[in-house]
């Protein structure tokens, strides 16, 4: 499906869930039977949101009609703080009322939130609410801690037009079609946790907002979510009448602020500073809090909306007293980033607010008087002394007891989760000792990520020879640089250049054992020669060099998707075909879910003549992607074999539509035409076969000679209509 088109569909849904009721059961007889008549909770999570491009905080050429109307009929907190620049640790902060040293979440890759801290949608379901939740990117995978308390957790993200730099996630629009097709199921009091993911990199809206926002994507995809809200507040608001709703960003984007393309390195207000917005039963309207608030104080206040106890040791305070108007003592904020450390080698940043000052601890420390200087220009820790050292020591008595990790947790029940969440560009480096010892200030090294986005640009863009010299300039400065060091073994590796390739991910896994993607880029290196030894009848060892690697990466990875496909892969080339089914049937078995999998099982099932399994496994790779395309073709043969012709037609178009191609464009023809007399769909197909024929094919002048011969046919059947 287009974006076109998958934004068309979500608008259906919007229009039928505005239009009727979702289920025919109404909010007061739901309230009822569950025995209560408290408030449903509606919360939004909306990723790498700035407060600054919502049109209800100031943002110039907004697209935001739904959530300026939320903040029109709500109360908008003015001066909300998210604890990290991270998705993963926020979220554990949002559901837990914790700061991230006190959760223990300190990066996207290689953490989870322990069983023994208690969270949000716990205690509402244990106080009776139905609980659901949809996220819609790999890095709030269930296996991270966050599905406790809730009925329904999907975290089914399926992989469609995002796919830059290997992106895993869905679309505002699949996350809103999601929940509108559970809506039905929902009974009121309930707790409805919606998580959308797309204005984070890459910044690629659907049409119209691609064209509206040409040169300003980012906010292109802050407009497609405000869109696909309105779906999931018109089905929240038809089945109760009692809803208290609540959006907010769970960081920023810097956006090129302070030198730092998108977030994660540094703690400015361009990550920190998000929207918050509460509107429902008596939340005043129109009011806003210019006050400090902090996302950590999110979970204390709806319990205490709700009148529910409060989480055990909260760090967080309730809003409740500020949303009724009155005055509450003021709060610190704090503030931390491990990411530089973890994935760079560099200094962790911490930061405490406190009014309108704002203390940055690192090898540099800074101090900003966010009243008078909101972008953060100009570091008055030197005229200001005496407030800096009052900041940094109530930072330093805070972290007494609490030192950050040395080292990321490496629990196998998080394979799969990790190493989706590195497919983000997020790398958990390990090992590294004491993190109080690295001395690169991050906003230092910030600017030296410059050259590995530009090498992964060339990379991306069919140029690696081009992104070598970026990071072999980064890696000296910064040896320890993960992310640079992997995308260099796959700039040599793309220009054929293997042997630098193999030298340069044996370095990356060396210094980080425990890595599943160090290994599997290993794995590929010496898969790439084996291969090539092979097509030219040569036993060598590298293919075993190779299986030990990939074997490495899954045994710290049971559910690496890539490593499985990649590893059959290369069994399938060498002519060990059992081999290869076997490690395909080793990924099932782990539970792991990718359409690329499901098909190569359905392909090499239909070679064996085993239709049913073929048939099980291509509608299983369509159920996790509606555009796998060979799924879809495969599907279309079985069909056709059975002379279902119509079944063949459909699946037929649908591979085409996903991926045009010159024989899917003649299969589909060829089925139209010949088995179902349609000679009008028939013509486009064939048109569009002869326009995507490679030059010189033999069938070429039939082909134009059949489009000439189906274009007087249709035009006399025209004319005698």
């Amino acid at each position: 499906m287009t974006p076109i088109a998958r934004c068309a569909l979500s608008a259906a849904a919007l229009a039928w869930s505005a239009g009727g009721p979702v289920s025919g059961q109404g909010p007061e007889e739901s309230a009822a039977r569950r025995g209560g008549d408290r408030a449903s909770v509606l919360l939004v999570t909306i990723d790498t949101l700035r407060a600054d491009r919502l049109g209800c905080y100031g943002g110039q050429g907004a697209l935001t009609p739904y959530l300026d109307a939320l903040a029109r009929s709500g109360t908008r907190f003015e001066q909300a703080l998210s604890p990290t620049p991270l998705t993963l640790p926020s979220h554990a902060t949002i559901m837990t009322g914790l700061v991230p040293r006190r959760h223990g979440v300190r990066d996207n890759a290689g953490f989870a939130l322990r069983d023994s801290v208690p969270v949000l949608a716990e205690r509402l379901q244990a106080a009776g609410y139905e609980t659901a939740a949809f996220v819609s990117a790999a890095v709030l995978d269930r296996r991270l801690g966050l599905a406790r308390g809730f009925d329904h957790y999907d975290d089914s993200v399926r992989i469609g037009d995002r796919e830059a730099f290997g992106y895993h996630e869905r679309a505002a629009s699949q996350t809103t079609l999601a929940v509108l097709a559970h809506a039905g199921d929902l009974t009121p009091p309930f707790f409805l946790w919606v998580h959308y993911y797309d204005p984070h990199l890459p910044y690629v809206p659907p049409e119209p907002f691609r064209t509206r926002f040409a040169d300003r994507p980012y906010d292109g995809e802050i407009a497609f979510v405000d869109w696909e809200l309105g779906g999931v507040l018109s089905a929240a608001r038809r089945k109760t009448d009692r809803l208290l709703t609540i959006v907010v960003g769970d960081h920023g984007e810097s956006l090129g602020d302070h030198g730092e393309a998108s977030h994660g390195a540094l703690v400015y207000q361009s990550t920190q500073h998000v929207p918050m917005i509460f509107t429902g039963p008596g939340i005043p309207e129109g009011a806003t809090v210019r006050d400090n608030v902090g996302l950590v104080d999110l979970a204390p206040t709806v319990l205490d909306l709700l009148d529910l106890p409060p989480l055990r040791g909260a760090d967080g305070r309730s809003l409740a007293p500020a949303l009724r108007g009155n005055e509450r003592d003021a709060a610190d904020y704090e503030l931390e980033t491990l990411h530089p450390y973890f994935a760079y080698g560099w200094a962790p940043l911490r930061a405490l607010v406190r009014g309108s000052l704002k203390y940055i601890e690192a090898p540099r420390p800074e101090l900003y008087d966010l009243t008078a200087d909101r972008r953060e220009s100009r570091d008055i820790a030197e005229r200001w002394p005496a407030e800096a050292k009052a900041l940094a020591a109530t930072l330093e008595r805070l972290s007494e007891g609490a030192a950050p990790d040395p080292a990321p947790p490496t629990d196998p029940a998080l394979a799969e989760a990790r190493a989706r969440i590195e497919s983000l560009g997020y790398v958990g480096g390990s090992g590294r000792g004491d993190p109080r010892e690295a001395r690169i200030d991050p906003k230092d090294g910030v600017a030296w990520l410059a050259d590995l986005d530009a090498a992964r640009r060339s990379l991306q863009g069919g140029n690696p020879i081009a992104g070598i010299a970026p990071l072999e300039r980064l890696l000296r400065r910064n040896p320890e640089n993960v992310p640079a060091l992997l995308t260099l073994g796959q700039c040599y590796l793309a220009a054929s250049d293997v042997e630098r390739a193999v030298s340069t991910f044996r370095r990356a896994a060396e210094m980080h054992p425990d890595d599943p993607v160090a290994h599997f880029n290993l794995a590929n290196a010496f898969a790439r020669t084996a291969e090539a030894d092979s097509a030219s009848g040569t036993e060598t060892a590298w293919a075993a060099q190779a299986q030990a690697e990939y074997e490495r990466a899954l045994a710290l990875n049971p559910r690496y998707a890539e490593a499985h496909l990649n590893y059959a892969s290369m069994l399938l080339t060498l002519g060990r075909g059992a081999a290869g089914e076997a490690v395909l049937q080793r990924a099932r078995r782990e539970g792991v879910q990718d359409p690329d999998l499901e098909t190569s099982l359905g392909m090499l099932a239909r070679l064996k003549g085993d239709v049913a399994a073929a048939r099980e496994a291509f509608e299983r790779a369509v159920v996790l992607n509606d555009r796998a395309t060979h799924a879809l073709e495969g599907l279309a043969e079985l069909a056709a074999a059975e002379e279902s012709f119509e079944a063949a037609a459909d699946y037929y178009s649908r591979a085409l539509d996903s991926a045009p191609s010159f024989e899917l464009a003649r299969k589909t023809g060829t089925i139209l035409y010949y088995e179902l007399d349609r000679p009008f769909a028939a013509l486009q197909a064939f048109k569009l076969a002869a326009e995507l024929a490679p030059p010189g094919d033999p069938d070429l002048v039939a082909l134009r000679d059949l489009v000439e011969h189906l274009e007087e046919l249709t035009a006399d059947r025209i004319t005698a209509e």
